[in-house]
């Protein structure tokens, strides 16, 4: 029976939701025709106006806006514009969102479903809703349609275009734009914009675009300037690295530099900026580049190009010691250093410390050379004196602080020191350093030491009736009795304490030695610099005179010394031994290089020249026993037959050159008879070069001689000096290469020869030395006068003076002076150095 209905009830029937429902692989098949029917008929609303678009491309592409006038430009801009609005409303006028029936039943049709059974199966029961039978029969219903549903598919898509526009309009408008788009090739990008933007400063706007950058880095950075270019892509996609600072100038063309479009943007630094209008087509913009990963240029709504970039900071500069520092016999510090920077290092000083007081001077640097790391790296030697200094053998910290372009600052770990104290033999100077150093300690001692000083001065006896000495106690004196005496005053009358300490102990050697360092400092720098000719020239001039002035007061100081009886420093015979003259022609050759545009050859040269002037010494040379002259005898041959087989290396270099050699050896037959006498000419038919061989059968009589000098070596020390049995060898190889007319490798060996013939020549010396109980040394010494000069045995007196040589002793001295030999010899056999400096260093090895 039918239910009665309710006052108030609702009357709409309710459908009770039975157990079941659709399976979940026809639930997803449903969802699925439901997005189709969205595609379908999104893509059918859209289409007219994706059609107005290729059409509206189309156009932009073939460059026919900026053919027109600028309003029919306008004017087409509008109708395109109104076009697609028109598009839009007609396509999405009758647009809707499907139904979940109408998917159900797109499933059907594509799945040929008979009755429709997708669509019935979500029916509900609205009669008989509690009468048993009847729900038992709409369940088997429901069941037979679950049954019927057999496999599901789907076709596909089918917007009904083709329907509604059977002359197929819309492929036409997108294959013109397609062909648009392949005829404006690279322009595609630039007619677009020139299409969106009319053109109403009348701006001749082709589609050849000129950009082109450059990248100046700082001039510090000594890198060269980069040029970029959109007609020129780069190779590799990599990022150009630039150093930080960069100048960045660029320049476009054939971009609007007013209107709508203009003008274009640069990109850099992480930022846009407008570029600046040349004339009617050219901008320019120019940027410090500091930061970013690319530059670029926009113009409108496009990016005309764009290059990636990576901005190198620049980083601290560093500097280390090379070493503990070395101290010379007058007290003189002996600094080595190092300090690298990205792009080298502009100022290096070295601070000295002591509790929170400090001072600070410049040091030298040579040419810098990139390191392993790609880092400038310069290295350098200084000697300074410190001995004047108030902190004289005190405790003190070292630091080195450099300095780059960029004001960025690094410094070294610090270095305890204590710094070198000179010591003063002279009674009165000794004296008067004391009094110095009581006053420098507390300033309120002016007055006692005034009052010695004022007792010193008084006995001229005891400093030789020295006008000087006089006046500078008598100075000081006064000035630190003066009432009106403070601490600022102190600094001046330590200073004149000093110096007259200083001349009183050696007659003003010292103070010729600090203007010879002044002015070598002031001449590498002048060289470093790039100063002129003129500047140079005056600056050797005057180094010149100051060391000659300093060799004239060394010899004064010991004449003084020996007619007053103080005792005299006995050298070593074993010390280099250098005349003034040989220092002349040094400073010359340095002049020579600066000349010739060598400056980094010359400041070598006034390097190796102030560290032989800061080892010179004086004394009395001591003397040799006879079993000491045979050894100096055979070190001398060996000396000889070192400059034979330099002579043979350098006919084999000349030979594989192709040159001819000069005629410096001896005939065949001259040989040495292992007795050091014949010249320095070179043995065997090798002299005059000509035949195969020649230089073989010299070649061969050095080896000879070397075994027969290796014998006597052995039967006087007892044993073979290292290096030579390997030389022998070395000289072997050689013989039979020449032979064989292989120049280059015959050269190889000799040079090999050589440097082992070094080594041999040290190691004899320091066999020699240790024979005799002296610490090793280098050279050897003739019968000399108390400054280390060769003494005339036929002059009055057997003492008549020729030159001015002066020795530099052992120890610490010695092995710098076998550095320095070592040194100059590798200088001396590389085959690219001038002839010039050659023959210099030829006459500076034979000293040794």
């Amino acid at each position: 029976m039918a239910r009665r209905p309710v006052l108030g009830e609702d009357k709409t029937p309710k459908p009770v939701v039975l157990e079941g429902g659709l399976p979940f692989r026809v639930r997803g098949m449903a969802v699925l025709a439901w997005t189709i029917l969205l595609a379908e008929r999104v893509w059918a609303a859209l289409t007219p106006a994706l059609a107005v678009c290729a059409l509206s491309l189309a156009l932009a592409w073939s460059g026919l806006p900026r053919l027109v006038g600028v309003w029919v430009h306008v004017a087409l801009l509008v109708l395109a514009a109104m076009a697609l609005l028109y598009a839009f409303w007609h396509g999405g006028r009758g647009f809707r969102l499907p139904a979940w029936r109408e998917a159900l039943r797109r499933l059907e049709r594509d799945s040929g479903l008979a009755h429709r059974p997708l669509t019935h199966i979500g029916d509900k029961q609205v009669s008989n809703l509690i009468d048993p039978a009847a729900i038992g029969l709409w369940q088997r219903h429901r069941k037979r349609l679950m049954e019927s549903i057999g496999g599901l598919d789907l076709g596909l898509p089918d917007s009904g275009l083709a329907a509604r526009d059977p002359y197929a309009l819309r492929q036409l408008a997108l294959l013109l734009a397609v062909v648009a788009f392949f005829g404006a090739n690279e322009a595609w990008l630039r007619r677009l914009d020139q299409a969106l933007i009319p053109n109403f400063a009348g701006i001749e706007d082709g589609d050849q675009i000129t950009v082109e950058a450059w990248i100046t880095p700082p001039d510090y950075t000594g890198l060269p300037p980069i040029s970029l270019s959109l007609a020129e892509p780069r190779a590799d996609g990599d990022a150009l690295k630039v150093p930080m600072g960069s100048r960045l100038l660029m320049q476009a063309q054939g971009l609007p530099t007013s209107g709508m479009g203009g003008p274009a943007t640069l990109m850099a630094n992480d930022d846009d900026q407008p570029f600046e209008a040349l004339d009617a087509s050219t901008q320019r913009a120019e940027a410090t580049l500091n930061a970013g990963t690319s530059i670029g240029v926009k113009s409108g709504f496009s990016t005309i190009v764009e290059w990636p970039v990576d901005v190198v900071p620049d980083m601290a500069p560093s500097a280390v010691f090379g070493g503990t520092p070395g101290v010379t016999d007058r007290g003189v510090l002996r600094l080595g250093y190092s300090a690298s920077d990205d792009y080298g290092v502009t100022d290096l000083r070295l601070v000295v410390s002591r509790g929170t007081a400090n001072f600070e001077f410049k040091l030298p640097l040579a040419q810098a050379s990139l390191d392993k790391e790609g880092r400038h790296t310069a290295q350098g030697g200084s000697f300074q004196d410190f001995t004047a200094h108030s902190w004289a053998g005190l405790d003190v910290e070292l630091r080195l602080v450099a300095r780059d372009a960029m004001g960025q600052i690094g410094a070294s770990a610090p270095l305890a020191l204590t710094l070198p104290e000179r010591k003063f033999y002279h009674p009165v100077a000794r004296a008067i350093i004391e009094l110095r150093k009581r006053v420098a300690s507390d300033w309120q001692f002016h007055n006692s030491v005034a009052r010695e000083l004022m007792v010193l001065k008084a006995q001229p006896e005891t400093y030789e009736d020295r006008i000087v000495a006089f006046m500078g106690m008598d100075f000081a004196a006064r000035r630190l009795m003066a009432s009106d005496f403070a601490p600022s005053d102190l600094p001046p009358v330590l200073q004149l304490m000093w110096d007259t300490a200083v001349d009183l102990e050696d007659g003003g050697t010292s103070l010729a030695l600090s203007e010879f360092r002044r002015l070598q400092q002031e001449l590498q720098e002048a060289l470093d610099r790039g100063a002129s000719d003129e500047e140079i020239e005056r600056l050797m001039n005057q180094l010149q005179e100051a060391m000659n002035r300093y060799m004239q007061d060394l010899q004064e100081q010991l004449r003084r010394a020996m007619e007053s009886g103080q005792p005299m420093r006995e050298l070593s015979p074993n010390g280099l031994k250098l005349s003034q003259q040989d220092l002349n022609q040094m400073l010359n050759d340095a002049r020579n290089m600066a000349r010739s545009g060598a400056k980094d050859s010359a400041k070598q040269m006034l390097d190796q020249l102030q560290k032989l002037m800061e080892n010179l010494q004086a004394g009395v040379p001591s003397t040799l026993n006879p079993e000491g002259r045979a050894q100096q005898e055979l070190s001398s041959e060996l000396g000889r037959l070192m400059q034979r087989q330099q002579k043979l290396l350098e006919e084999s270099y000349n030979a594989q050159r192709g040159q001819q050699p000069g005629e410096e050896g001896l005939g065949e037959g001259e040989m040495d008879q292992g007795q050091g006498q014949q010249g320095e000419g070179l043995p065997g038919d090798g002299g005059n070069g000509q035949g195969p061989g020649s230089g073989a059968m010299g070649q061969e009589q050095l080896r000879r001689d070397l075994g027969n000098l290796m014998q006597r070596f052995g039967n006087m020390l007892g044993d073979l000096p290292q290096g030579l049995g390997e030389a022998e060898q070395y000289m072997r190889g050689a013989v039979d290469k020449l032979n064989q007319q292989d120049f280059g490798a015959a050269a190889d060996d000799q040079n090999n020869a050589l440097n082992q013939l070094q080594q041999g020549m040290q190691a004899a010396q320091e066999m020699m030395q240790r024979q005799a109980g002296q610490v090793p040394g280098r050279g050897t010494r003739s019968k000399m006068d108390p400054l280390g000069r060769p003494a005339d045995d036929d002059g009055p007196g057997g003492n008549a003076i020729d030159s001015s040589d002066v020795d530099i002793g052992t120890g610490k001295d010695a092995q710098r002076a076998r550095e320095i030999f070592e040194e100059l010899r590798q200088r001396r056999n590389d085959p690219n150095r001038s002839k010039q400096e050659r023959d210099y260093l030829d006459r500076l090895l034979k000293q040794f």
